[in-house]
């Protein structure tokens, strides 16, 4: 029920600037992002133009009126789109609990593993309708960083444990969710979250500078995986294995159902060419079922109108 409420809000922002066939008359096609997906969004754009150079594809300002596709960063259930909209999944994203290399709870942590009691003890407040919840008053001294908007991906984070944005502990916030890194940077006793492609510098393929992902109660060689700090292995485990520890939650652009052909080839491209560079920004590929799936719905779904 929260979640969908919380869709709700997201297509409010979607539906309330977007007009079928608003700009896609004049021959460009706007799209809008969440801050995080922003550069797969404009390899998608560079990588279509490059085989259809006669269309205009371009990245919308924040507060700019009439999008025709939007990017969000959950999925979307049949019973929350309005009627006259379309909602495809384009791949996915894994959220990581981290520190920063300094913190002051490390030590204690690399001799008893966070398995998913202590990781809800260390982040979200006391839920009196949970018996296996325990205080932590005295068990960990840290500051909990989440994100505050509907951006940040606090939310699917939350939702993953059972728990809502405002059960999170510590201080929140506002802006995109890279200022939570700067946050347990500073901070020897912070402690937050975050997708793939903040926490992984994209070129070395590294963890970035000062971040310690938190030691995870996991098997021995998916442990191994994440101590291994490299963003191509732990990819291809979190597309291969469900870890029940590790979030992973989709993305998706919604549209009006009836588009410009090109809105209809791109995102067809996504699902197809444009897969290809997921992985180079840190994001998971949709499985091949969902994806099959995805694929089917833009062809039967997905309308189009002449202009």
């Amino acid at each position: 029920m929260k979640r969908c409420l919380y869709l709700s809000l997201l297509f409010f922002v979607f539906i309330a600037v977007s007009a079928s066939g608003g700009n896609d008359k004049q021959g460009i096609i706007r799209i809008r992002s969440v801050k995080f997906a922003l550069p797969l969004v404009e390899q998608w754009i560079s990588g279509y133009a490059k085989v259809n150079p006669d269309t205009r594809i371009v990245i919308a300002d924040t507060d700019a009126e009439g999008v025709d596709i939007q990017l969000l960063i959950s999925d979307v259930p049949k019973d929350s789109l309005q009627s006259d909209h379309f909602y495809s999944s384009v791949g996915r994203y894994a959220i990581l609990p981290i520190a920063g290399k300094n913190n002051v709870l490390l030590n204690d942590l690399n001799k008893k593993k966070l398995n998913s009691k202590r990781l809800k003890e260390l982040f979200f407040e006391k839920d009196l309708a949970d018996d296996d919840y325990e205080s932590t008053k005295d068990k960990y001294h840290v500051t909990v960083y989440s994100g505050y908007n509907s951006s940040s991906v606090t939310h699917p984070f939350a939702v993953h444990f059972g728990y809502e944005p405002s059960n999170m502990k510590g201080k929140k916030i506002s802006g995109d969710d890279i200022y939570l890194i700067n946050a347990i940077q500073k901070d020897t006793t912070g402690v937050s979250f975050n997708n793939l492609n903040y926490i992984f510098d994209l070129t070395s393929r590294q963890l970035k500078n000062e971040i310690v992902i938190l030691p995870l109660d996991l098997k021995k060689e998916y442990s191994d995986v994440l101590a291994e700090s490299n963003l191509d292995k732990l990819i291809g485990l979190l597309e291969d294995k469900g870890i029940e520890l590790i979030p992973v939650a989709e993305i998706g652009f919604v549209s009006h159902n009836q588009v410009n052909p090109e809105v209809k080839n791109f995102l067809q491209w996504v699902l197809s060419e444009g897969q290809a560079y997921n992985h180079q920004f840190g994001f998971l590929n949709l499985d091949t079922k969902t994806l099959n799936h995805q694929k089917e719905q833009v062809e039967t779904r997905l309308f189009t109108y002449n202009y």
